[in-house]
């Protein structure tokens, strides 16, 4: 049978009540407060903001928050590459011959200055990946090698 002291007793007690008062704490401190700082490491020197030439992991976590997609993996099933869900697009659907997809774009969707997005600006972006300029890399160029052409008719907002 084990003995304890009596001092050793009031020791184990005091450091139960004291874990069980932190624990309690730490509970309470869960209602989200908005606004603060975040700062994280990552791991990587980012070559550059540019979201469509650059390859590295390092430009996933300080620099995905910024870019919004047309479609996107579904972000409730990220281990299926074949969950795919509009992001700026409202909906998509493929023709009946199979070559063209189709989009309808979000209605009131602007950019971080409050231009709103048009057809005309999917265009550009998907151009300069599939067709970049001369001298401007695309590191996803070849994702697109089969698309012929990116059109928007109207600069409205479908595409």
């Amino acid at each position: 049978m084990l003995q304890l002291s009596s001092n050793l007793l009031k020791r184990i007690l005091l450091s139960v009540i004291i874990a069980f008062g932190m624990i309690g704490t730490v509970f309470a401190a869960e209602t989200p407060v908005r606004g603060g700082m975040l700062n994280y490491v990552v791991g990587s020197k980012i070559p550059s903001y540019d979201g469509h030439k650059e390859t590295t992991f390092g430009m996933i976590h300080p620099i995905r928050p910024f870019y919004s997609l047309l479609l996107r993996v579904n972000p409730d099933n990220p281990q299926s590459p074949t969950d795919i869900i509009c992001d700026v697009c409202e909906s998509y659907k493929l023709s009946s011959d199979g070559k063209d997809y189709i989009f309808k774009l979000k209605q009131n969707v602007k950019f971080h200055d409050g231009t709103p997005m048009t057809s005309a600006d999917i265009k550009a972006t998907l151009d300069k990946i599939i067709f970049p300029p001369e001298g401007i890399p695309s590191s996803r160029k070849q994702w697109y090698s089969v698309v012929a052409a990116v059109e928007a008719p109207g600069n409205t907002n479908s595409s």
